[in-house]
C-alpha cells in the first residue's frame, strides 16, 4: 500500500556499495540551482525492442504537470529517492524527496524533482562501477538527462502498468551487487520494472 503522507526524514535503504568517483560525466552531481540552461534539442534514447510500448507521448503522468513517485519491482519493495549527497537510491518510505515531474523532452522525457526548482534526474558515470543516476541543474540539451519510459507487459504487485526507463547509455535496473544503476545495453539481463504513481498536480 502507498504512504498517502510524505514524511520529511529520509530513511535511506542503501542498495549499492560502489564508489561514486567519476572522471568522465554525462552529468554532475550538484545541487539543484536556478540556472538558466539551453533550449537545444537533446539525443533520443536508443529505440525500444520490437513487441515492446513506446515511450508515452505526454499525456497523464507524463504531461510535465503531475507529481509522480516511481517504484521499482525488484529487490525489496523501494521508491526511488534522492539522497543528501544527489545520488537516486531506493527508500523503504514515500517522501518528499521520492516526488518527481517526468517533463516531456525531446522523444523523451526529463525526470525533475518536485522539491527543488531547475533540478533533474541524470546518468553518471564512474570510474569503479556502472553508471549511476544523480540529481544535476537541469540542462534540456544534455544527453544523460534525456530518459524514456517504455511501457511492459507486466504489472506491480498493486496491479499497476510498468515500464522499463531508458536513458542513452541503456536502461536503470536494480540488482543487489551494484544496486540502482545503469545497465550496459548489451547486457541480457532483465531490466527493472517501475510503476510512476500518480501524487497529484504539479
Amino acid at each position: 500500500m502507498i504512504r498517502t503522507g510524505l514524511v520529511t526524514t529520509v530513511t535511506a535503504l542503501t542498495l549499492s556499495t560502489q564508489a561514486c568517483a567519476a572522471p568522465a560525466e554525462d552529468v554532475a552531481a550538484t545541487p539543484a540551482a536556478n540556472a538558466t540552461a539551453s533550449q537545444s534539442a537533446p539525443s533520443s534514447p536508443p529505440a525500444s525492442p520490437s513487441g515492446e510500448g513506446v515511450s508515452p507521448s505526454g499525456g497523464g503522468v507524463f504531461s510535465g504537470t503531475r507529481k509522480v513517485a516511481i517504484s521499482m519491482e525488484s529487490g525489496p519493495p523501494a521508491y526511488l529517492v534522492v539522497g543528501a549527497d544527489g545520488k537516486v537510491v531506493g527508500n523503504v518510505r514515500l517522501t518528499e524527496r521520492s516526488v518527481f515531474v517526468p517533463v516531456p523532452a525531446g522523444a523523451g522525457h526529463q525526470i525533475r524533482t518536485a522539491f527543488a526548482d531547475n533540478s533533474c534526474v541524470g546518468v553518471r558515470r564512474n570510474a569503479g562501477g556502472p553508471p549511476t543516476l544523480v540529481v544535476a541543474v537541469c540542462a534540456p540539451e544534455a544527453e544523460g538527462q534525456l530518459f524514456r519510459f517504455v511501457q511492459t507487459d507486466e504489472r506491480d504487485s498493486e496491479g499497476r502498468r510498468t515500464y522499463r526507463i531508458e536513458s542513452t547509455s541503456g536502461p536503470v535496473t536494480f540488482d543487489s551487487l551494484n544496486g540502482l544503476h545503469v545497465q550496459d545495453p548489451d547486457n541480457t539481463a532483465r531490466a527493472t520494472g517501475f510503476a510512476v504513481i500518480d501524487r497529484g498536480p504539479a
